[in-house]
């Protein structure tokens, strides 16, 4: 069976213009592609994708997709800038595997994507990674190095996966900028964010990151005083500004913005007809 039998192109609207790039969906295993086709990219977990693209074509450096899965992000990043590099970062070998697959479909944008076969945590090692299973057959997005998160989403099953730290993995990047930064790792969030404090501080990166139910907040509360950042809840409608991190209902999304950048968010809300709140 040829590619363009389970290949289908997603786009998203711009200031600019359409981005364009090409996904993967054999046997409608992927469940986040099933819901962009039928859907659109835009209306994913809105307005995260449209906040995302706006950042990515704003800023010269380099993204990083933290939690990349099958590359939704990854690629959008490449798409909505030829400026960018980007680093995806994924653990599990079976859907790093799908998301080298639907880098291959966008020859064009695979040059400027590196993947990174480990997990980003608070510490250097090898630990416990817990990939949950469903009767479906459907890809797994819920995979965590959090056990109480796997429990409470089913089935799972072990294995180990090596972990660095941001801040370990930053050294060796020499000058290069780290400008947007997106993590969805599962309730693990926080422990990405200890181990990135020194790059977070050097850098000052924007960061997209998904805050769930039982999510742990004192590190992100912590950064918010240390680092000067904000913090804006992603709703549907409005972009929050809160003083705490703290999970929403309406905007599992955050974006931890710097101070100093403040600005960038009254131009978000101009470009996407989005209200500002406050919390």
């Amino acid at each position: 069976m040829s590619d363009r039998a389970f290949t289908f192109e997603i786009t998203i609207p711009s200031a600019d213009g359409s981005i364009r790039f090409v996904f993967g969906n054999r046997d409608n295993r992927d469940h986040i592609a099933s819901f962009i086709r039928a859907k659109g990219l835009a209306s994913y977990e809105a307005p995260t994708p449209s906040v995302f693209v706006h950042l990515a074509r704003q800023v010269a450096g380099l993204v990083l997709d933290v939690g990349a899965n099958t590359g939704v992000f990854a690629l959008l990043a490449a798409a909505a800038n030829p400026q960018l590099c980007v680093c995806a970062f994924e653990p599990l070998e079976s859907v790093r595997e799908l998301l080298r697959e639907n880098l291959a479909y966008n020859p064009g944008l695979a040059s400027r994507i590196a993947v990174e076969p480990f997990a980003l945590s608070r510490a250097n090692g090898s630990f416990p990674f817990f990939e949950t299973i469903n009767d479906q057959g459907l890809i797994t997005t819920s995979s965590s190095l959090e056990l109480e998160h796997a429990q409470q989403v089913g089935d799972f099953r072990s294995s180990s996966v090596v972990t660095r730290t941001l801040d370990g993995w930053t050294e060796a990047l020499g000058r290069a900028a780290i400008e947007l930064v997106k993590i969805d790792v599962e309730g693990h969030e926080d422990a990405v964010i200890e181990g990135a404090q020194k790059t977070i501080d050097r850098h000052r990166p924007f960061i997209i990151l998904e805050i769930l139910g039982p999510s742990r907040v004192e590190a992100f509360d912590r950064m918010l005083i240390e680092s000067d950042y904000l913090d804006i809840a992603l709703t549907p409608s409005a972009l929050r500004h809160c003083l705490r991190v703290r999970f929403h209902a309406d905007a599992w999304n955050h974006l931890l913005c710097p101070a100093e950048k403040a600005q960038r968010v009254l131009a978000l809300c101009r470009e996407l007809d989005l209200r500002l709140e406050f919390a």
